[in-house]
């Protein structure tokens, strides 16, 4: 029953490349990667309207 149940919910993944290297993580550490990468993206935007309202 499990084999069917993971069929159908994929596990989380995330790829990370700099310059020439890729390297792809999957459940656990691609939750923690999408995090990183969703707060830096909000940081972002907020510094951006913040220096654009100055």
């Amino acid at each position: 029953m499990s084999n069917i149940t993971k069929r159908f919910q994929p596990s989380p993944k995330a790829t990370v490349c700099f310059k020439e290297n890729c390297v792809t993580v999957y459940d656990e550490v691609a939750e923690v990667v999408n995090a990183i990468v969703i707060a830096a993206t909000l940081f972002i935007a907020v510094s951006l309207v913040a220096k654009a309202l100055k």
